[in-house]
């Protein structure tokens, strides 16, 4: 070639891939092409980049929506391509163009691995009868158990007579040779199989199905799915197989016979149930315990006679305690859907703690659901308390509002648990009309932190406001023991009515309780009415113990709880000029300590021109200033900032540094004072 020609080709190759580049689209303008040419162009243009895979993948996605038979070839020809086989078959799978079952069939002959298997489970997922031939040939010349095991599914996914004819063939065929996972796909496509006919009606070839995954080469979740499911299929038919499982040793397989118990039909379930009772007798008592726990699921009506019966022998009769408990238990949960009664003789009950609290469940479950008639006078039981305490236990879990008068007879002639059993039963059922039995209950109770308890619990159940001014109404009618015991719940159920009836109790012979409950009040948005009583308190009082409770209980609101710093120092203004006590005045220090901000240091100086308080306020002053050095090392106090509210506050720490250095005779404080300077 001539150094002429060899010029001119090479233009000529660079003008044409100038073209093909100036033709090419970004992965963005394939992204919205609805142009299947340009698509299929895309997809046939040399190239194996990271970006050349990201445009033919995403202009697959693309044909499967515009395709038509003209991008078949093209999508074939990419199902070899690890990194485009599966958006290749996406779009494959999508087009409903018989070509493409020919093109996949014909594919199919072509590849191995991994892209073989994807392409026999498009062939599944399309679902065409003629592709059997060609997925039986797959499976009688494959070696690659990744096929063999599409092939089983795709088989139960086309369900064709044939398809079908050739799964059950191979599920019952010899294993042998197998690996876990082929077996596994084998077992579900042939439960696949059978789910298709039970979901049809036709139950006796889905039970033939079934059957077959109970051979031991399957895996153990799938023989079980199998036997569970055949169970169900042959309903009535397989009470005898249900029996002999529950009487097996095979764990598992009784699990599934008594899962199944629960599932089957009414007409089923009856057939199956009334063959499992004639046997009952036979079966060791941990089987019993395990089947008359299934009886409380069961939705045959006809049986349920003979099982109610069954229950009321096992309650009466039998002598072991787990079995017991397991009818209580099961009459207990069949309360709402079809009732299983169960009475225990005392003489059983006393035997186990575990049978009585499944017998109280019971009885709670019975009352809620049908509210019998109750008779309050067989709470206390001759026959010891063990009885007693069960009762009063599903009393209270049951909330048998008629027993509340009941209830504070027991607490008044009872002792120990007992007592406690019943005021505890009291506390949950009483409401706001029969408050006062709670309160009577409790009169003469020595443990405070007892009758705390148990009225909280009572009132958290009742509306605020209503629940105070009742309580605010028994204060008013009890004596001072009651009074005092009534003052904490009043300071427990919070608010405005409750709090004017801790402020009116200051005037009366519950004061010193009823300051004692105001310097504990901790409603947030109580707060100014609190801190006004405790100033009226502290103003009025001529005792000098109520007058400093009261001076405390008001700095303590502007100590604890969230109010804006100026009211926090208007009220210490007060507090300080209304104490008498030295000790009273100095706590208005510990204020200024709490609220980190510079408004507290000037405010705490203003009260270091009277000897008596110069070094409280010097200390919290300093200890307000570091605290702000500590969190804001950067900022320099001397420099202006810009900020108007920084700046001043700048103004105030240093004056009030100065100020603190020059009046404190603490060496030390002095010293920190110019250190922060």
């Amino acid at each position: 070639m001539t150094l002429k020609s060899a010029l001119y080709a090479l233009c000529v190759g660079a003008i044409l891939a100038f073209a093909a580049n100036a033709n090419a689209q970004t992965w963005k303008e394939l992204q919205t092409s609805t142009d299947e040419a340009a698509l299929i162009q895309a997809i046939e243009k040399p190239g194996d980049s990271p970006e050349d895979i990201h445009n033919k993948n995403v202009a697959c996605k693309r044909l499967a929506v515009y395709g038509t038979p003209k991008a078949i070839p093209a999508l074939v020809a990419m199902l070899s391509n690890d990194k485009l086989n599966f958006n290749a078959r996406f779009a494959l799978e999508a087009m409903p163009f018989e070509e493409v079952d020919a093109a996949l069939l014909d594919a199919a002959t072509k590849l191995d691995g991994m892209n073989l298997v994807g392409v026999v489970d498009t062939i599944g997922v399309r679902g065409k009868a003629g592709s059997v031939d060609t997925i039986k040939k797959i499976l009688a010349e494959s070696k690659d158990q990744r096929v063999k095991k599409a092939a089983f599914i795709a088989l139960a996914a086309i369900g064709s007579p044939d398809a079908e004819a050739a799964l059950v063939e191979a599920a019952q065929g010899d294993l042998t040779g197998y690996e876990f996972e082929t077996k596994r796909g084998l077992g579900d496509a042939t439960l696949a199989l059978a789910q298709k006919y039970e979901n049809a009606g036709k139950l006796a070839e889905a039970s033939k199905l079934y059957k077959i995954v109970l051979n031991a080469d399957y895996p153990k979740f799938e023989r079980e799915s199998g036997l569970y499911r055949s169970l169900l299929c042959d309903g009535a038919e397989s009470a005898a197989k249900v029996v002999e499982l529950i009487q097996g040793d095979d764990a598992s397989a009784c699990d599934i016979a008594l899962k199944s118990l629960r599932a089957f039909a009414p007409k089923d379930c009856d057939a199956v149930v009334a063959k499992l009772l004639d046997a009952f007798d036979s079966l060791p008592v941990e089987k019993q315990v395990l089947v008359v726990r299934s009886f409380a699921q069961l939705k045959g009506e006809a049986s349920r006679p003979a099982v109610a019966a069954k229950l009321a022998a096992i309650a009466k009769e039998s002598d072991s305690v787990a079995l017991q408990v397991a009818a209580a238990k099961t009459a207990k949960e069949s309360v709402k859907t079809h009732k299983l009664p169960v009475a225990f003789s005392n003489d059983a009950l006393k035997k186990s703690q575990d049978l009585r609290d499944a017998y109280a469940a019971y009885l709670t479950a019975e009352f809620k659901a049908e509210a019998p008639k109750f008779d309050p006078n067989a709470i206390v039981s001759d026959a010891g308390d063990e009885i007693t305490l069960m009762n009063l236990k599903w009393i209270k879990d049951a909330r048998v509002k008629a027993a509340g008068a009941k209830l504070v007879e027991i607490a008044e002639t009872k002792t120990g648990a007992v007592r406690d059993a019943a005021l505890d039963a009291l506390s949950e059922i009483v409401e706001l009309d029969d408050l006062d039995l709670l309160v009577q209950a409790l009169n003469g109770e020595t443990n405070d932190q007892k009758v705390d308890w148990l009225l909280r619990a009572a009132c958290t159940r009742m509306p605020r406001e209503e629940c105070a001014a009742k309580v605010a109404e028994l204060f008013e009618k009890a004596d001072l023991d009651g009074k005092n015991k009534i003052l904490p719940l009043l300071k427990q159920v919070g608010g405005s009515v409750a709090l004017n009836a801790v402020a009116n109790a200051c005037n009366g012979p519950a004061i010193d309780k009823a300051t004692q409950i105001l310097g504990e009040w901790n409603t947030p948005e109580d707060a100014e009415q609190v801190a006004a009583i405790c100033l009226a308190i502290a103003k009025q009082s001529t005792d000098a113990k109520y007058h400093s409770r009261g001076i405390r209980g008001y700095i303590r609101v502007a100590r604890q709880f969230e109010l804006p710093v100026d009211k926090k120092i208007e009220m210490c203004k007060i507090a300080f000029n209304t104490a008498q006590r030295a000790e009273d005045k100095k706590l208005i220090f510990e204020v200024f300590r709490r609220n980190i901000v510079a408004e507290n240091v000037a405010a705490a100086l203003e009260y270091a021109d009277d000897p008596n308080f110069r070094e409280d306020a010097c200390a919290s002053a300093l200890f307000v200033a570091e605290k702000i050095r500590v969190s804001q090392p950067a900022w320099n106090w001397n420099e202006a900032s810009g900020d108007a509210a920084k700046d001043a506050a700048a103004k105030i720490l240093v004056d009030g540094m100065k100020k603190v250095a020059d009046i404190s005779k603490d060496a030390d404080v002095k010293e920190r004072a110019k250190k922060l300077l």
